[in-house]
């Protein structure tokens, strides 16, 4: 299942990467209690098909679990990139001009959307952020991002991004900056493969 691999691909990569750590909303470190693992375990088994996403200028993105990956409401025939940052991490920072870059280079074919993993933000101190850093591309900002991030087996450093082809099917991901680079050489593999 999409979760369970996402998991696998992210927990192995994390140890190989750098970026910053994300304070987790809930405890998932060694001093967790069995309760509380079991606690965890129930919940990310009990995930959500439907998550309804809220961006900063008021709108909704609406993704739907599919076997394979996500289907992005509105966005379909595009690759998805996600980018999980907090406007505090410094690597964060640095990759947005290169995601403002590649939102603009492929526009019609490839959709980035931000995802805020920071808790009790006001949308209007996003959204002078999104200026001051010339974001270009829409930027979510709700409890639902912790659901996602859960959902993909959670993110515990930031950035990561989550890469998904033009089918809504899993493509690929990265924990810590990538280089925009590799970003793109993926982007144009996942533009040759065939849409289902």
């Amino acid at each position: 299942m999409l979760r369970n691999m996402t998991l696998m691909i992210l927990v192995t990569l994390a140890l190989f990467a750098t970026g910053c750590q994300r304070k987790a909303h809930r405890a998932h470190d060694e001093n967790t209690t069995t309760e509380q693992k079991q606690t965890v375990q129930k919940e990310e088994k009990a995930a959500p098909s439907t998550i309804t996403l809220h961006t900063t200028d008021g709108n909704e993105i609406v993704l739907i679990a599919t076997p394979k990956g996500i289907r992005f409401k509105g966005y379909e025939g595009k690759i998805v990139l996600l980018d999980f940052f907090a406007t505090w991490c410094p690597p964060c920072k640095a990759e947005i001009p290169h995601l403002a870059d590649i939102q603009k280079s492929y526009k019609g074919e490839v959709q980035i959307i931000g995802i805020l993993m920071e808790e009790n933000k006001d949308d209007l101190e996003v959204q002078q952020f999104e200026e001051d850093m010339g974001i270009n591309y829409p930027v979510t900002n709700s409890p639902e991002n912790f659901v996602l991030s859960d959902a993909l087996g959670g993110i515990r450093s930031l950035p990561t991004m989550v890469m998904y082809d033009k089918n809504g099917d899993y493509f690929t991901h990265y924990v810590g900056a990538a280089p925009q680079e590799m970003i793109e050489a993926d982007i144009q593999r996942a533009l040759t493969k065939k849409v289902q």
